[in-house]
């Protein structure tokens, strides 16, 4: 028995090596940026099952600190689970791969959630957010599921953060598994990150660029505003903001930005982006 606990334990510590001699945080940013969907675990408060874990798929963006949030209706089974116990999972996979799913990556982000709340929210366990932060939470929602406007006006739906992400599990295939502390990500992804080249991009956008945000804003958004504003430059993606008409929009990146210079490249490929898209609008008018 001690010869096969020897070697599994022995197996583990090489499969934690190989996984840290890439930078997992770096590969969960990532990946939550590629996948806009995930399994939340919560605990059950049904009486026959109470305690025991269930999932339910969910749709989730990122803050801009890289944290999870999602828009869960008041009435959903996991929203009454969270209301009792906060301890939670999110856990995204490789998709659209063929063979064995073992073989691709996926991660479990193993935190606490809390529920945002604006205004005079009576509960004293909600984060209290101002309108703006929930405007902004709601461009960057909404840009992944667009019809999240129409459940906040039709539905009791809130939204709730992973406040607190205690450990990240994670596997890159076969041989490549670690774990390790949320703050690690957290570090990684946060606004801190190459803080004084997006500061400089963001000036140089909303001095010189005013013109490009309207196109993107035009061609994504389907908006075309007197004024749009940069309000935020991410690792992910930018961040707008538009007068008359009024609201923030949040525009992805094709990929995570890894190096500081990436932020040049990334803003125009989104403009190419969004002049395709306008060209193509215009054919189809034609």
């Amino acid at each position: 028995m001690s010869n096969n606990v020897e070697q599994l334990d022995a197996e583990s510590a090489a499969a934690d090596k190989a996984a840290h001699r890439g930078e997992p945080a770096l590969d969960v940013l990532h990946w939550l940026h590629q996948v806009q969907h995930g399994v939340l675990g919560t605990l059950s408060t049904e009486p026959t099952v109470q305690g025991f874990p269930t999932g339910s798929i969910v749709p989730f963006a990122l803050d801009h600190c890289g944290r999870p949030f999602i828009f869960i209706a008041n009435i959903a089974l996991h929203t009454r689970n969270l209301k009792r116990d906060d301890r939670a999972s999110l856990f995204i996979h490789e998709g659209g791969t063929e063979g064995d799913p073992q073989s691709h990556w996926r991660v479990s982000l193993n935190g606490h959630f809390v529920r945002l709340s604006t205004g005079d929210d009576t509960d004293s366990e909600c984060e209290k957010i101002s309108d703006d932060e929930y405007d902004q939470l709601m461009a960057r929602y909404s840009q992944r599921v667009p019809r999240a406007r129409g459940y906040a006006r039709t539905h009791d739906f809130h939204f709730w953060r992973m406040k607190n992400i205690e450990s990240i599990r994670y596997i890159a295939g076969f041989g490549r598994i670690c774990s390790f502390p949320g703050h690690d990500y957290l570090a990684l992804a946060g606004p801190d990150q190459f803080e004084a080249m997006r500061a400089g991009a963001l000036s140089h956008m909303n001095d010189d660029h005013v013109a490009n945000m309207k196109e993107i804003c035009r061609a994504f958004h389907a908006i075309d505003s007197q004024r749009v504003h940069m309000a935020a430059l991410e690792r992910t993606g930018c961040l707008f903001k538009s007068s008359e008409p009024d609201g923030y929009h949040f525009s992805p990146f094709e990929s995570v930005v890894d190096e500081p210079q990436e932020f040049k490249s990334e803003i125009i490929a989104l403009l190419h982006r969004a002049r395709a898209v306008e060209a193509q609008a215009i054919q189809e008018q034609n």
